[in-house]
């Protein structure tokens, strides 16, 4: 069997190298089990030499330069139509695969032969959960994402079980599948692209796909600034960040919905994200980086819906 091993790369220059190294070992460890492996490393024109740095982290990797950004999807089927595995494995270029991670998804996709699509828990530095399975986006989702509203699954996985979606920050797919259904929509510029193919997976036929979870397979971040929420990011990288979900999560609403649906969310967001400003401008309680944050999202989410002629038509590039 043949496996690649695809991570996809921007201005990460102080990640790539930690993140290549547990890649490369990873696959000398699935070396003596008759696993051959290929890392394919996907830079989308960095400007602090990350390309560089992964070239010099991991001598081996196999490296594809864009001039400009193609964002994530994009970039991911670059890299998917030039493997050669039967598996490809994603990577997030801020984690750290953990010793036997890959391998035990390895072992379940070889067991479950109708699963396409599995993934592993993303943790943080003490060990804590991050990501892993995931609901699909829908209205519940929404409004609790919009409104703030603290939000916990019930229990911890402790066992493999199907789910809805999978976080591709670690996960891996069949390439059959691919081929079945397609690669990821290269119009997810900022997110959502993952979600868009388990939604995929999870409706296709013939034959059909599974998506599962699997705890013991985890993958650590390598630094306690790495894969935050989106208001920490936000502080961190501007409004890029927020443009980029919004956009993308608009069309995942346009294209697994209604038009409507995208309308009424884009008010649901403006409302609630008007309503939290508002109490941010109250003394004691108030805060300067959260005005800034919920004003970017209101105007962020009436931008991209004057784009689309209230989210009645999308491009077919990535937006």
């Amino acid at each position: 069997m043949k496996i690649s091993f695809v991570i996809v790369a921007k201005n990460v220059k102080k990640f790539i190298g930690s993140c290549l190294e547990s890649v490369h070992e990873t696959a000398t460890d699935l070396a003596p089990l008759g696993v051959e492996s290929e890392i394919i490393v996907v830079d989308n024109a960095s400007s602090d030499q990350t390309a560089e740095a992964a070239k010099s982290a991991c001598a081996e990797i196999s490296l594809i330069r864009n001039t400009g950004d193609k964002g994530f999807a994009a970039a991911a089927n670059q890299a998917i139509q030039a493997s050669s595995g039967d598996l490809v494995f994603f990577v997030a270029p801020q984690v750290a695969l953990e010793a036997g991670s890959a391998r035990r998804l390895l072992d379940y996709m070889e067991t479950n032969t109708s699963c396409g699509i599995a993934g592993g828990r993303i943790v943080d530095q003490k060990g804590f959960g991050l990501r892993g399975a995931r609901r699909l986006p829908g209205c519940i989702s929404k409004f609790v994402s919009a409104f703030g509203i603290p939000c916990r699954c019930k229990g911890k996985a402790t066992q493999p079980k199907e789910v809805p979606a999978v976080t591709f920050a670690f996960a891996v797919v069949r390439k059959a599948l691919f081929c079945n259904i397609g690669k990821l929509d290269d119009r997810f510029f900022g997110g959502f692209a993952d979600m868009d193919l388990c939604r995929r997976a999870r409706k296709a036929l013939n034959p059909v796909w599974k998506v599962a979870f699997v705890p013991q397979a985890s993958a650590k971040v390598v630094d306690k600034f790495a894969m935050k929420d989106e208001p920490a990011d936000f502080s961190l990288y501007g409004a890029g960040v927020v443009r980029a979900r919004i956009r993308s999560e608009q069309l995942y609403f346009w294209k697994h919905y209604c038009p409507f649906t995208v309308f009424f969310f884009a008010v649901v967001d403006i409302a609630a994200h008007a309503v939290r400003f508002g109490i941010n401008l109250l003394p004691k309680i108030g805060s300067a980086d959260k005005r800034a944050y919920h004003c970017t999202v209101v105007r962020e989410t009436a931008s991209a819906m004057l784009d689309t002629q209230l989210g009645s038509q999308f491009p077919t590039t990535p937006w």
